[in-house]
């Protein structure tokens, strides 16, 4: 039976790091092992670890606060010939491994394997789970157009992968500082090196909504600096596979995604993205965002409606 490696960074969660591990340890597939990484904890996350008596369990700590360094600490500590990577506060349902394993005896090593995620706050049974396009069989490049074009996204500990693949992609981008999008970075890698994505339709994975200090809550300039950074390494990356129009629609969403998003907070990082947008060279801004900006963007522009409301959040 093949091993499957869990690897999970750990940096102050030690309110949900049990019930993440246990969610690990009880799967109804035996041949795993769980790697945990902790790394710059201050609300005892170490300690919660070592009541541990399970064999499967091996922990790690490291000094550097950041959770693509632990991630790569923990895949190189890595035995198993398939990798999970699964956050610190998410819950798996117990069959996940198995469904998952299942389906690569099926299809080969070569695909990425994903599946549903819902989101809850205190306990799994409040789960919500929406379907997202996305949450369906892909080529690679079908799957990242889709997701980037508004069809949905992945959580992190939804994939499992073949060590193969991920060797194949490279592993986490460790000068993405605190990017809240490293793992979007990570799987675009995975995603476009692998044969198609498969959906397992059995498996669920439980997605915690962040607390405040999580990186995915991160605003700083550093990190959403980051997370255009980490938009051009999309389009260096897809564009080696297919040059094309709907291609680059699909990374011009995410130019002006992150226009909508952030030109009143960091317009500097804004007027880089404008330039990226239009280098592409696929015509004018259109709408995205909410329904009001959508609006005000069909009637006035893209670039009069960021103007209004600016001026409304200047005087809020």
């Amino acid at each position: 039976m093949n091993k499957v490696s869990i690897i999970i960074p750990l940096h102050n969660a030690v309110a949900f790091v049990n019930e993440a591990i246990d969610s690990c340890l009880n799967q109804t597939y035996a041949n795993i092992e769980v790697i945990v990484v902790e790394n710059g904890s201050k609300d005892g996350s170490w300690d919660c670890l070592q009541g541990y008596k399970d064999s499967r369990l091996i922990v790690h700590q490291i000094e550097a606060a950041s959770a693509t360094i632990a991630r790569n600490y923990g895949y190189k500590k890595s035995t198993g010939n398939y990798i999970m990577f699964l956050d610190a506060d998410d819950v798996l349902s117990l069959d996940k491994v198995e469904n998952q394993m299942a389906l690569f005896k099926v299809f080969g090593n070569d695909v990425l394997i994903s599946c549903a995620w819902g989101k809850f706050t205190k306990t799994i049974t409040e789960a919500l789970f929406t379907p997202q396009n996305v949450w369906n069989d892909f080529t690679p490049v079908d799957w990242l157009v889709t997701s980037w074009s508004g069809g949905g996204m992945m959580q992190t500990g939804c994939w499992l992968a073949s060590r193969k693949l991920i060797e194949r992609a490279g592993l986490w981008n460790e000068s993405l500082l605190q990017n809240p999008n490293d793992d979007g970075e990570f799987f675009c890698r995975m995603i476009l090196n692998s044969k198609s994505v498969k959906f397992d339709k059995k498996s669920l994975l439980y997605y915690r909504i962040p607390q405040a200090d999580n990186v995915s809550q991160n605003r700083s300039r550093t990190a959403i600096s980051s997370l255009l950074k980490s938009y051009l390494s999309y389009q260096t990356e897809i564009l080696k596979t297919e040059n094309s129009k709907r291609v680059k629609l699909a990374l011009g969403y995410n130019y002006l995604s992150f226009i909508y998003q952030y030109h009143w907070y960091y317009p500097e990082l804004s007027s880089r993205a404008k330039k990226y947008f239009y280098a592409l060279n696929i015509g004018k801004m259109w709408a995205v965002g909410s329904e009001k900006f959508q609006i005000m963007v069909n009637l006035f522009g893209f670039k009069c409606a960021l103007f209004l409301t600016s001026i409304k959040r200047y005087f809020i």
